[in-house]
């Protein structure tokens, strides 16, 4: 299971979504007339006030006192968008997540993590070049009368509270842009309350359906063109195995968790002119396993070589990595790159054939080494 590449992903894409938030919502508190200290004081006071700790009642409440001093301006609502794209990213890939998880398709973890990268620096951009415009436009607004920092009311200003020259937060509205019309604002909130609600509903919906996808979709593997054939063979079924060798393997395969097919059918027909006993096929979580049983030790020290070159003509460019060894009655042949491990086993009349994702690697050597095949893991 692929556990690793999505927890280093999640980890890269909340930090750079804390910093994007970090760096762009200056911007936003300057639409609403706002400094950063402005904006920390008025959390640390209601949350003295109104002993609100949790940190969604806190973004909310600033929110909505923004959202008054900006006067619903269109700025704000363009800031503030620009703000939310940029933690999209992690929200599509947890999302994401679920859907490779459901459908088995492990071997797209890291591209999936790359494209929300991408898809991040993208907005995070944008974000910038919007706010450099804020920045240009509010340039003398805080340098003039009407910028109102935000002063916590005391109780001892009760009485001068509602003089001219107080800056108290009251006013209804201070930010540097125009207005917008009552209308305007509100159809400014109902878009993105709609939007928001829309979201919701969509990932809901998704992972009511993630059952449906698991048992549609079955996992795609990296086999090599010789041995990849159509699915629809009736001899592949998930029973046990006849000969004691197959049933051995067929259970220790079940052991680690694998749902094993008894596809002695299927892969005659893979193989023709190889005179099968028995043969037992794997293909699930980016995985895929053959173990052949043939009545003649010629036809499988053949079939064994053809496997080995096949492997190695399919990684060649990529210079992998080639492990050759033998013992008593076997012999093995295993070939490593940056993205995939290959083994060939020989034991006798019996061939162990595996073509597997990089991810699948230390699992894999271990394996063989508790069968007794590898020696050095």
């Amino acid at each position: 299971m692929p556990g690793e590449p999505v927890l280093i992903s999640l980890f890269v894409l909340f930090a750079l979504s804390i910093l994007s938030d970090k760096l762009l919502s200056r911007y936003l508190y300057m639409t609403a007339g706002l400094k950063p200290v402005d904006a920390q004081m008025y959390l640390w006071t209601r949350t003295e006030d109104d002993h609100m700790h949790r940190n969604r009642d806190r973004h909310d409440q600033l929110w909505a006192w923004m959202e008054r001093r900006s006067g619903y301006a269109k700025e704000f609502y363009t800031m503030s968008r620009y703000c939310s794209l940029t933690n999209l990213p992690i929200k599509l890939y947890f999302v994401g997540v679920m859907v490779i998880f459901a459908t088995r398709l492990y071997q797209y973890t890291w591209a999936l993590g790359a494209a929300m990268l991408v898809l991040w620096a993208i907005f995070t951009l944008l974000g910038f070049r919007y706010g450099k415009y804020i920045q240009a436009e509010t340039a003398d607004f805080f340098d003039s009368s009407r910028y109102k920092p935000y002063r916590p009311k005391r109780e001892s200003d009760q009485e001068e509270a509602d003089t001219p020259e107080e800056p108290y937060e009251e006013i209804p509205y201070a930010g540097p842009f125009e207005a917008a019309e009552p209308e305007v604002a509100q159809r400014r909130r109902f878009r993105r309350g709609y939007t928001q609600k829309l979201f919701v509903v969509a990932v809901v919906l998704l992972f009511l359906v993630l059952p449906m996808l698991s048992s549609k979709f079955l996992p795609s593997t990296s086999t090599p063109e010789a041995t990849t054939q159509p699915s629809e063979f009736p001899s592949a079924q998930s029973t046990s195995a006849g000969t004691p060798e197959a049933q051995a393997m067929y259970d220790r395969l079940e052991q680690e968790g694998f749902h094993p097919l008894n596809a002695v059918g299927q892969l005659s027909d893979t193989y023709p002119g190889i005179i099968l006993s028995d043969g037992i096929l794997v293909e699930e979580q980016g995985l895929h396993l053959e173990y052949l049983v043939l009545t003649q030790e010629s036809q499988a020290k053949d079939l064994a070589q053809g496997l080995q070159h096949q492997l190695y003509e399919l990684v060649a460019a990529r210079d992998p990595d080639i492990t050759e060894e033998s013992g008593e009655g076997y012999t093995l042949y295993t070939q490593e790159t940056e993205g995939d491990y290959g083994v060939v086993v020989r034991d006798g009349t019996n061939i162990l054939y595996v073509y597997c994702p990089q991810y699948d690697t230390t699992w894999m050597k271990w394996f063989l080494n508790d069968l007794g095949y590898l020696s050095d893991y």
